[in-house]
């Protein structure tokens, strides 16, 4: 098989039939503007076009008509292989449509609108986290079971507490007197520098739109009301690495304050006089026990991971081995030496841990919904409100029962075939819906448990998502180029290893058939025995020449010569031995058949050469060409299915539509 017809084994494009789309984009078999049909089934110029440019992407120049004559002669192949696989029933195996789907869930992830809007969304967070924010916050939550009343009397206190701060009175002490924070009586509402994915999403996205000084209306979250202060904001320093050395403060021991504060003194004062002494140190007075045994190493770490004060004092040094004076966290009191520094690492580097980041959080969400919406909105969706009501109501009344309950409803409503959902080219069903619930839930005895509001929103996800991979495959030709070229190239490895490759080493009896036929074929040119060496020609081979032309060719006089010349050095000289086809060895071509031992130069090497006699041209024997053999036949195989399936399927080529392509790809 020659390199052009490997290329059109695995470059294809699928016909029309073999991928489920609407028949609004179906292709039409009667169409007049077809390429070629093989046997009714037919391919236009699009998928011509594509594998021809495909396979002249790295060549240069015009296509000439010869070119285009072997590509066009070259695809009719490819169309009846892919033909013959289908009818085949090769993409109909459990194994085919397995590893088919993982292929085109992967092929399909660019072109899909939740892959834009989840770029866009990474791009945006990766953008905030190039700065860093200081906000303090006033939280007040709802009391357990809160009531709708609750919570409008929370946002009132939310709202005056604002005004408050907005009218003079001091944010800090605010936080301090009202907010149900369990940090705030510590840190008066600062929590200090943060940057993204670092808060809840409500309050990140408050934080970041406030100017310097400004307080937010009242912001909802998972916890509650906040009112959001920001102090500052300045760009992200990056990341630092820092050992720390710590001495711990036992809050039951007053005295332990005091001993502590004067101990790490007289630390950080030897320290200073001989830095030298840092690992020493820590390894003899750090109580940082997870620490102390990596000299005191801290993982790499960024604005609001730690707690403020130890971060503010790494962030504060600029110099590695710059070591800071004496911290005092809740921990006790610390000793820290900056050991690297390094800026936001590049998107590429940092996406896939912003990406699982959104993906936990309420972003996702978040993008879930803008995906429905613009999947609605592109594919034209409409729904049925008035029997989505119907079925919410069924859906409620059968929850805590059998689902067989449900299935009996649904069989008895006069609506059950109604359009539920539809867009510009298809609709779904109430009975559509039925059978994904049947999918989901299981045996009919299974117990309907979740709310109508969790099935309506994963039956819409999944019918959309359908319907958009159905859309784009008939309105964009590169995915629909990129999926058939998949699919097709997994279509003929199969048909081509059942048919020719595998075939072709299994087929014993086939393979001895056709070396009788051609034994002709399968011949040794005139041979010799020979043993080789080789050397750079400034090596001193005096002592192993003298040696070699002293002795007759025999099988191990390799084994020998390496022995007794190259224990001491194994570099000084290369050997080969073995029977050659003279022509094909050059370096035997003109050597003097009257001697036996020849010394060579050539290309600035010494060549060391001991002959043997000559054997005759000769047949080889079956096991001495099975490897050639099987290439070969693997040929004829593969040329014996192209003539078969040439006389098996009718072909028709529009003259016209080819003329017109040759044409449009030669302007």
């Amino acid at each position: 098989m020659n390199l052009t017809h490997v290329y059109f084994l695995f470059w294809g494009i699928l016909s029309a039939s073999a991928v489920q789309v609407p028949d609004k984009f179906r292709d039409d078999p009667d169409s007049s503007d077809y390429l070629i049909k093989i046997a009714d089934t037919p391919s236009d110029k699009e998928e011509f076009v594509y594998i021809l440019n495909k396979n002249r992407q790295n060549q240069e120049g015009a296509l000439s008509r010869a070119e285009f004559e072997e590509n066009f002669d070259l695809f009719i192949d490819y169309k009846l292989k892919v033909k013959h696989a289908i009818d085949l029933g090769l993409d109909q195996s459990e194994e085919f449509r397995t590893e088919f789907e993982s292929f085109q869930k992967q092929l399909i992830k660019p072109y899909l609108l939740e892959n834009d809007l989840q770029e866009g969304e990474l791009r945006r967070v990766y953008h905030r986290m190039q700065e860093m924010v200081k906000a303090s916050h006033i939280l007040l939550q709802f009391p357990p079971n809160a009531s709708s009343e609750d919570s409008i009397a929370v946002f009132r206190m939310a709202e005056k507490l604002k005004a408050a701060a907005e009218n003079g009175d001091d944010f800090a002490e605010l936080a301090a007197l009202h907010s149900e924070d369990p940090s705030a009586q510590a840190n008066k509402g600062n929590l200090g520098y943060f940057t993204a994915l670092q808060m809840v999403l409500p309050f990140e996205e408050a934080a970041y739109s406030l100017s310097v000084g400004a307080i937010s209306e009242p912001i909802l979250s998972d916890f509650g009301y906040h009112i959001i202060r920001l102090e500052d904001r300045r760009p992200n320093p990056g990341q630092v690495r820092v050992s720390h050395l710590l001495l711990r403060v036992d809050p039951e021991k007053p005295e332990s304050e005091a001993l502590a504060q004067r101990k790490i003194a007289k630390l950080f004062e030897s320290v200073q006089t001989n830095p030298e002494i840092w690992p020493e140190l820590v390894s003899s007075y750090s109580e940082d026990t997870g620490s102390k045994s990596n000299k005191g190493l801290v993982p790499w770490f960024g604005v609001g991971s730690l707690v403020p004060e130890f971060e503010q004092a790494a962030f504060s040094l600029d110099e590695p081995g710059t070591i800071s004076k004496p911290v005092k966290t809740q921990y006790g009191y610390h000793l820290l030496r900056l050991e690297d520094q390094r800026p936001v690492p590049p998107f590429e580097e940092v996406m896939p841990t912003i990406k699982s980041r959104i993906l936990r959080d309420s972003r996702s969400e978040m993008l879930r919904s803008q995906v429905m919406a613009q999947q609605k909105s592109k594919l034209g969706v409409g729904e049925n409100a008035s029997l989505w009501k119907k079925i919410e109501e069924t859906v409620k009344t059968s929850q805590g029962k059998a689902v067989a309950e449900w299935w009996s409803n649904l069989e008895t409503a006069e609506w059950k075939q109604d359009s539920l959902v539809w867009s510009n080219w298809e609709q779904a069903s109430t009975q559509d819906f039925a059978r994904f619930l049947e999918s989901q839930i299981g045996f009919a005895d299974s117990v309907m448990q979740q709310p109508f509001e969790f099935w309506y929103d994963r039956f819409m996800t999944t019918l959309l998502s359908e319907w958009e991979a159905a859309h784009l495959y008939a309105s964009n030709q590169e995915y629909r180029q990129l999926v058939n070229e998949y699919r097709n190239g997994m279509l003929l490895f199969e048909l081509m290893n059942n048919e020719v490759w595998q075939k072709a080493v299994d087929d014993s009896v086939g393979q001895r058939e056709y070396f009788g036929e051609r034994r002709e074929k399968y011949r040794y040119g005139e041979r010799q025995p020979a043993f080789i060496l080789k050397a750079d020609a400034g090596k001193d081979l005096s002592e192993v020449k003298s040696w070699l032309s002293t002795q007759p060719y025999s099988e191990d006089l390799e084994e020998r010569v390496k022995k007794q010349f190259l224990a001491d050095d194994p570099l000084k000289f290369t050997l080969e031995q073995g029977v050659f086809e003279i022509s094909g060895k050059e370096i035997l071509t003109d050597l003097n058949p009257a001697q036996s031992f020849h010394r060579i130069s050539k290309g600035g090497e010494t060549i060391l050469v001991v002959t043997g006699e000559k054997i005759p041209a000769q047949g080889k024997a079956f096991e001495e060409t099975r490897g050639k053999l099987i290439q070969d036949y693997q040929q004829f195989l593969e040329i014996k299915l192209m003539a078969t399936l040439r006389d098996t399927y009718t072909i028709q080529i529009n003259e016209d539509e080819k003329e017109t392509t040759y044409r449009e790809l030669t302007k």
